[in-house]
């Protein structure tokens, strides 16, 4: 019987490689080889933008991942953008993934095999203690529906960036995306509102009421300033600001403390 049990051990470890295997590639993108934004490259598009749509590994696998960090882009990108937040957020310990996604579509209808695939990211290697999503923009809405699933016992930070979470209505083409709040924030996960100044965004600044400001019990808001050693901060800025609190010192500053409300 031992020796059966076993026999059956070694199948289902066998075929659950084989299935991460499938799932990480040889990734098409190594972000480490992207370019930084320039004016040389108006007009153009970053690699990660180039990917067919759905998860993807960007960086080769660690061998010593305990973090899976997934970025979610924003609508109408060119994806030069991520290209130093990422860089600023990777180390040895972790492995970096993106989200291409159709912002033209409501992000329930394309999250649940990303879930899955995260899934079988978290059960192939028990090293990983933790995922941290940072959603730009729609990104942000793409991970507030995303997070409204979370069933993982493994603890979720979601950082939202400048994301119109208060709504879908006329963002997603011309129907609704029905709730994209979690209706609760289980014990496992973290949600990080960082809002900049709604006059600093093209489409912010002409609605008459801030598309970021929803009501989430339990989420920490940090509202961003205007500007940062007089320069104004827009939502690109805001997510190269982002990325450097995450890895230098946000997360283990908060890593005790209750959610409040935060200046930085």
């Amino acid at each position: 019987m031992k020796e059966n049990w076993l026999g059956v051990k070694a199948l289902f470890a066998a075929s659950l490689l084989c299935s991460t295997g499938q799932l990480l590639p040889e990734p098409l993108v190594n972000l480490h080889d992207l370019a930084l934004p320039s004016e040389n490259l108006e007009d153009s598009y970053s690699e990660l933008m180039e990917l067919p749509l759905g998860l993807h590994l960007i960086e080769p696998r660690s061998d010593k991942v305990n973090r899976i960090l997934i970025a979610i882009h924003d609508e109408n990108t060119d994806g030069f953008e991520w290209t130093l937040p990422l860089q600023t957020m990777d180390d040895e310990s972790t492995d970096t993934f993106f989200i291409r996604w159709d912002p033209s579509e409501c992000p329930n209808s394309t999250n649940e095999e990303v879930r899955q695939d995260i899934s079988t990211l978290l059960n192939s290697n028990e090293s990983i203690n933790q995922v941290t999503i940072v959603g730009h923009g729609m990104g942000g809405v793409y991970l507030s529906q995303f997070a409204r699933s979370w069933k993982a016992l493994i603890r979720l930070d979601g950082h939202v960036v400048a994301a119109p979470l208060n709504g879908t209505v006329g963002v997603f083409g011309d129907g609704e995306c029905g709730d994209i709040l979690p209706k609760r924030l289980p014990p496992t996960i973290r949600i990080f509102q960082w809002r900049i100044d709604p006059l600093q965004h093209s489409l912010f600044k002409e609605m008459n009421e801030d598309p970021q400001v929803v009501d989430l019990d339990g989420s920490l808001v940090i509202s961003l300033p205007e500007a940062i050693d007089q320069n104004s901060l827009d939502s690109i800025r805001a997510l190269e600001i982002v990325a450097s609190r995450i890895q230098a010192e946000y997360l283990e500053a908060i890593e005790h403390s209750e959610p409040v409300e935060m200046q930085p």
